[in-house]
């Protein structure tokens, strides 16, 4: 466990195969800490055990093609979302996600949300998440999750959903 936390940060962007057989899911990171976290896929048990001790109550899965061994799991909240890779999520999706953030958020309680790799559909969560509950632009929470986590929000279409979603907001409350 020392070795996986000393040098997670170096081989997870090296080599992501070396953090298999580590307890902290490859690309963790608390965006909003104690509220809400980005990472990939969890593979194993003890990677949402090392969840759960992190304060994580709610696992947002938006990968249909991985999804985290949690079906026997109860330390968890688990909600799932299939987006397909590189597609940008519908505003129904960001809706379902954006309701999930408003309980936990009443209940004081912390999220993580990944896909694959925790870049692309999950930038995109967290930047409508910004735009949302921290009224931010939609270029600027796009900027701001490209800051926290490279490479987030990786294609056109998931960057004009975060704006599609902004303009919906503005639609609801005009």
């Amino acid at each position: 466990m020392f070795f996986c936390r000393i040098t997670y940060d170096l081989l997870s962007i090296l080599n992501p195969n070396i953090m298999a057989n580590c307890d902290i899911p490859w690309n963790f990171s608390w965006v909003i800490p104690n509220v809400l976290a980005a990472t990939s896929c969890p593979e194993t048990v003890n990677q949402l055990d090392f969840l759960r001790k992190e304060g994580i109550h709610h696992l947002v899965t938006l990968s249909p093609d991985h999804v985290p061994p949690i079906t026997n799991y109860n330390g968890l909240q688990w909600s799932y979302i299939p987006i397909i890779e590189f597609e940008a999520p519908s505003l129904d999706d960001i809706e379902n996600f954006i309701t999930i953030c408003k309980k936990a958020r009443e209940k004081q309680q912390a999220i993580a949300v990944h896909c694959r790799a925790g870049r692309g559909r999950t930038g995109v969560m967290i930047a409508c998440y910004f735009v949302y509950f921290q009224d931010m632009s939609p270029d600027t929470a796009i900027a701001q999750i490209r800051a926290l986590r490279p490479w987030s929000v990786e294609t056109y279409a998931q960057e004009a959903s975060v704006r599609h979603y902004r303009d919906h907001l503005r639609s609801i409350i005009n």
